[in-house]
């Protein structure tokens, strides 16, 4: 039975089969009716059931994000098209000047 009683996240999150995280940030982003009321967020069956009927623009992947992170080319011998994170490419680009550094100390000799 669908009520307008107020329900925690938790039970909203069993609800929809979700997280309570993802109840969280429908909240704050305005998608599931409900609001924070100190520090616990609260909404009703009625608005999980609205959130579920409620029609919602298709969203398309974007090769410019992923998981909040900035992507861009790979440096490595990976395909062409093929988009890594800033921070890997920073890791591969490390990698490559070590393996660079390392081969022209051999190639030096000291005498």
């Amino acid at each position: 039975m669908v009520s307008e009683k107020p329900i925690t996240a938790q039970q909203a999150a069993e609800f929809l089969i979700v997280s309570p995280r993802t109840i969280y940030r429908l909240i704050d982003s305005g998608q599931l009716a409900g609001q924070k009321i100190g520090n616990k967020y609260r909404t009703t069956d009625a608005a999980c059931i609205a959130y579920l009927h409620a029609r919602r623009d298709p969203l398309t992947a974007s090769a410019g994000e992923h998981k909040g992170e900035v992507l861009c080319q790979s440096p490595s011998g990976a395909a062409c098209g093929t988009v890594i994170s800033l921070r890997r490419q920073g890791k591969e680009l490390d990698d490559l000047l070590v393996r660079r550094t390392r081969n022209k100390r051999r190639s030096f000799t000291t005498g």
